[in-house]
């Protein structure tokens, strides 16, 4: 009977998982988290409105359990947006690398209904919506003050993300409109009315002709009717 209880003794003791050989393991949790918080880091001021998703390791991995702080690190080639890589190591051990999604989440302006080439947007036209930014190759906008008066360059449809290559500025002096001809030198100043030959933005060159010498100058749109020839 004793030689009996010492067999099952023995079959139980190898059937239980050795509580120090588990505890010898390093947790795969431990790693992703230091994969994780590595991205987050690095994305520095925007990791406000950005995530980082490590993915699952394989549950099969036996790593020495590491004494000292895990230590992360960039793989070549690595970008911080989309799928990355980033390498997670025990000094004098062992090294890996995780896979690791990351977005950065932001609300950006989006048109709240279809708005056809050449339409001026209003604060009715747009909404917010939040999206990754990562993937907004072509820029985006955050706020409605400014772009409103802005002109969509192409017919776009509900939902659409407003980016540099939809929307310009308007015009502030049309063709054929009176404006406002300025010129300035040293101790004087000389005004004339004249004629835009040209649709003009802000900031922009236009031809104008001068209404009262009947000469065509150049200058530069200062504001709504007001040119200024250098």
């Amino acid at each position: 009977m004793k030689k009996y209880l010492a067999i099952a003794a023995l079959a139980g003791l190898l059937s239980v998982p050795s509580a120090s050989a588990t505890e010898a393991r390093q947790s795969l949790d431990a790693i992703r988290t230091a994969a994780e918080q590595f991205v987050l880091n690095r994305l520095g001021s925007t990791a406000s409105g950005a995530s980082a998703t490590a993915g699952q390791l394989d549950s099969r991995l036996r790593l020495a359990r590491c004494e000292q702080p895990l230590q992360a690190f960039a793989v070549a080639g690595d970008r911080l947006g989309g799928n990355t890589s980033v390498g997670v190591r025990c000094p004098g051990s062992w090294k890996l690398y995780v896979p690791v999604k990351v977005e950065v989440l932001l609300r950006v302006l989006a048109l709240k209904r279809p708005l056809e080439r050449g339409s001026i947007l209003t604060e009715a036209d747009l909404g917010h919506v939040l999206v990754d930014t990562r993937r907004l190759a072509q820029g985006y906008f955050t706020s409605i003050a400014a772009v409103s008066g802005h002109t969509v360059k192409r017919s776009a449809a509900s939902g659409t993300i407003l980016t540099n290559a939809l929307i310009e500025e308007s015009a502030v002096i049309s063709r054929g409109q009176r404006v406002s001809l300025s010129a300035s030198g040293t101790g004087i100043a000389v005004q004339a009315p004249g004629q835009a030959l040209a649709d003009a933005r802000m900031g922009e060159r236009v031809r104008v002709k001068n209404l009262s010498s009947g000469k065509v100058v150049e200058g530069i749109v200062r504001g709504p009717g007001n040119v200024e020839v250098q």
